[in-house]
């Protein structure tokens, strides 16, 4: 995955996140917060592949 791609994706959970913030619907806020939430294990688990495919950033980290 490429730096643009990884800030995309990060770009991608703020905006729902502020979304979520800035909301007034309580029911708006929990849908936005579940999407944050699903997002961010998709980048997680994006991580843990990544991590894998490079071996040597494990042992940076």
């Amino acid at each position: 995955m490429t730096d643009s791609e990884w800030k995309e994706r990060w770009h991608e959970v703020e905006r729902f996140r502020l979304m979520a913030h800035e909301t007034t619907d309580p029911v708006a806020a929990a849908l936005l917060l579940d999407i944050v939430l699903d997002l961010e294990a998709d980048l997680n688990e994006l991580v843990d592949i990544e991590a894998q495919r490079l071996p040597w950033l494990g042992a940076v980290a």
